[in-house]
């Protein structure tokens, strides 16, 4: 079976995903990160797949640490809500970027995967060849954030959804669903739900 072939099943079984209650460990901070830098939608988002591909395929490897808790997810939590808030004062594309990247580096930490039977395929090989995985995590990733990754490509075709990405009152949901990960990470309760929202998922 060629590789083409089970980077595009990955990336199926990824849109697939997005249904499941799991997934929305991943998918609550992007929603956020897509809404809450308007002018920088594609950067952000970017960063966001990146971050939460790397982490994720870091994971599967076995090369990353275990999930947060206790003190570890309170600092996470308070360095979420920190980066969101100079992100949201800053004109600098790169603050909002860090945001993105670092929002995505915590809700992948956090994740825990449905896993379906090509997810389960990778997760049984990532550790002994982990760099052959590499491709297809980041496929799964992208297909799993596709919404986002449309909404940013809108924003950037189109100047009517740019203009209603750039109304205030959305730039403020956004900002406060990452102000309320963040909360939720600093109140040691993101694992629980992630756990939860996991035991409530099944392909």
């Amino acid at each position: 079976e060629s590789a083409e072939l089970t980077m595009i099943e990955l990336a199926a079984e990824g849109v697939e995903s997005v249904r499941l209650a799991c997934s929305w460990v991943l998918l609550l901070p992007a929603f956020g990160v897509t809404l809450f830098a308007p002018r920088r939608t594609p950067v952000v988002v970017a960063a966001f797949v990146v971050t939460t591909a790397s982490v994720a395929w870091l994971r599967f490897a076995g090369w990353w640490f275990a999930a947060p808790r206790g003190a570890v997810q309170v600092l996470l939590g308070f360095a979420v809500i920190g980066i969101t808030l100079v992100a949201l004062r800053s004109d600098r594309s790169s603050a909002s970027a860090v945001a993105g990247g670092f929002a995505g580096l915590v809700a992948a930490w956090s994740w825990i995967p449905c896993v379906g039977p090509r997810l389960g395929d990778l997760l049984n090989n990532a550790r002994p060849a982990p760099f052959e995985h590499l491709g297809g995590t980041l496929a799964y990733t992208v297909g799993l954030l596709l919404p986002f990754v449309l909404v940013a490509a809108l924003g950037v075709a189109f100047p009517t959804a740019r203009a209603a990405l750039e109304n205030r009152r959305v730039i403020m949901v956004g900002a406060a669903v990452l102000l309320v990960f963040g909360g939720l990470l600093a109140l040691t309760l993101f694992d629980d739900i992630a756990s939860e929202l996991a035991r409530r998922s099944s392909f």
